[in-house]
């Protein structure tokens, strides 16, 4: 058994616990299924195994590329550009690809991998480690699917009935026309911006990166564009009933939830004897890592202090800070076990910034939401929850603790967000097989057949001229052309007939 074990290489480069929680779950899959793995990561994996390397690449965290980000009343003040993800990703990568302890393993030229396993981040600047490995390259994304990273793999998803992630407002299909020309235009503008990033950002990182690592290993650095579009498999962080419903090529993989663990840990006693007694229910509020709750300005945190005072339901808010004051049913925690409390059979709300984890877990457990949506896909992964009957949107303004009392009130009181978030939970959990069980499946296919070349799409060997049969059209325009020229010439030679004919009947 232990020969059949392979040797990974997993990375996630991004500076954000929510991810790094998502690289951890897939690394201690991984190793439990008795593989050998390399993990790089900002946050230190907490294990002990002989068959775990981690390369450790957390100074990166001292460039926080989020810092300016943080305050939610900037984030409604000036919203963030339409491509400052491309900006965020290619930094991102680059930091990792960099850093000291990457380096030395990839210039190392006796170090092998069976798989190169990657966090695709709003760049490609991680696919080439596959090329210097001489192995398969997976992605995995921890979002949703859209037309962006299944372009990895495939080609972009049609505007006409998938929206892009960074939609502040989600349509409902069929778009109307308005719709159909924003979500146009909005692929179009990211598709020039990805052009830019790729051959004049992430290009010349590629050659410094790169370039000393192929040479030790004889090799010559490939072209940049035909290795970032070279992966085998794309892993989902999403399930049908959370993201778009859309037809996916077979190498394209749901595998939304694999961070959650069967059976979960068990609250503390003291912690778990509040939710016991909290008989009218429990409304659980956390704002995620990013963004935190001691950032709101101090009128809101006031206000939403009294608006919970004022609720017969036990609340549980995750606050980084000591406020002084609160009433008996309010409970302020630094750190919650969210997973924990959301499954809790009197956990009745949640109030979340509609990251995709935690609606994921929300998802899982059941629990209709309130969501506070601030930057990235959290609008767009909030509007399909919405458009779903499984909560609702309340935006940040000055007036959000007057409708998150609304909305509570709506939630407690209307029973349907309840019925649609447990629809939600039956059909996230009814899959054929338990999903770390399916992950594992589609990775050791990928490397026992080096790359699964039967499920990848024949679209990505084509030019973009054949893609969209733009060498057809060319034909058909030159035959209609030759057409048109051959029925000008007839129509002229008619007419010379009909003069000829009409000249001899005056004579």
């Amino acid at each position: 058994s232990v020969c059949l074990g392979a040797k990974i290489l997993v990375i996630f480069p991004v500076n954000a616990r929510s991810h790094t929680s998502l690289g951890d779950s897939i690394v201690h899959t991984l190793l439990e299924a008795g593989h050998e793995v390399t993990y790089v990561s900002t946050y230190a994996l907490n294990v002990t195994d002989s068959r775990l390397q981690f390369v450790d690449i957390s100074s990166a965290r001292e460039d926080d590329l989020y810092k300016s980000h943080l305050s939610p009343v900037k984030l409604k003040e000036i919203p963030l550009p339409l491509h400052y993800a491309l900006n965020i990703g290619s930094s991102y990568a680059q930091q990792a690809l960099q850093h000291p302890a990457l380096q030395q393993l990839l210039q190392d030229p006796y170090e092998h991998f069976d798989l190169v396993l990657a966090e695709w981040f709003y760049s490609g600047l991680l696919a080439p480690l596959a090329a210097v490995f001489d192995c398969p390259l997976a992605w995995y994304y921890s979002g949703d699917i859209f037309w962006q990273v299944l372009q990895m793999v495939h080609e972009p998803s049609s505007p006409a009935y998938t929206a892009d992630l960074r939609s502040f407002n989600i349509p409902v299909v069929p778009f109307t026309p308005r719709e159909r020309a924003h979500q146009w235009w909005l692929q179009l503008y990211l598709a020039a911006c990805i052009y830019y990033f790729t051959h004049y950002v992430e290009k010349p990182v590629y050659d410094e990166v790169y370039g000393t690592a192929m040479n030790l290993r004889g090799r010559m650095l490939p072209e940049y564009e035909s290795l970032v579009y070279n992966g085998s498999l794309l892993l989902i962080n999403s399930h049908p009933p959370l993201g778009q419903s859309m037809s996916l090529p077979q190498n394209v993989k749901y595998v939304g939830g694999h961070h959650i663990d069967v059976p979960m840990k068990p609250l503390p006693k003291d912690f778990e004897r509040v939710l016991d007694k909290a008989r009218n229910g429990v409304i659980f509020f956390s704002m995620g890592s990013i963004v935190r709750s001691t950032d709101f300005p101090e009128s809101v945190k006031e206000q939403l202090v009294d608006v919970f005072r004022g609720l017969d339901q036990t609340v549980i808010w995750k606050f980084e800070e000591r406020m002084d004051d609160i009433p008996r049913n309010l409970h302020m925690l630094e750190w919650a076990p969210q997973l924990s409390i959301l499954c809790h059979p009197n956990t009745a709300v949640m109030i979340t910034h509609g990251g995709l984890l935690s609606l994921i877990e929300a998802a899982y457990c059941g629990v209709p939401i309130i969501a506070i949506p601030l930057f990235g896909d959290q609008f767009f992964n909030v509007d399909l929850t919405v458009a779903r009957g499984g909560g609702l949107r309340v935006d940040f303004t000055d007036d959000l603790p007057l409708k998150i009392s609304e909305a509570i009130h709506e939630i407690t009181t209307n029973l349907s967000y309840s019925r649609n978030a447990k629809l939600a939970s039956t059909i996230f959990k009814r899959r054929t097989t338990p999903v770390q069980t399916d992950l594992l499946h589609w990775l050791l296919l990928v490397m026992d057949t080096r790359g699964a070349p039967h499920l990848r799409s024949p679209v990505q060997h084509l030019p973009f001229t054949e893609k969209y049969c733009l060498d057809l059209c060319v034909i058909v325009l030159l035959v209609l052309w030759f057409l048109s020229k051959v029925v000008k010439l007839i129509k002229i030679h008619l007419r010379s007939i009909d003069f000829e004919d009409t000249s001899k009947k005056d004579q």
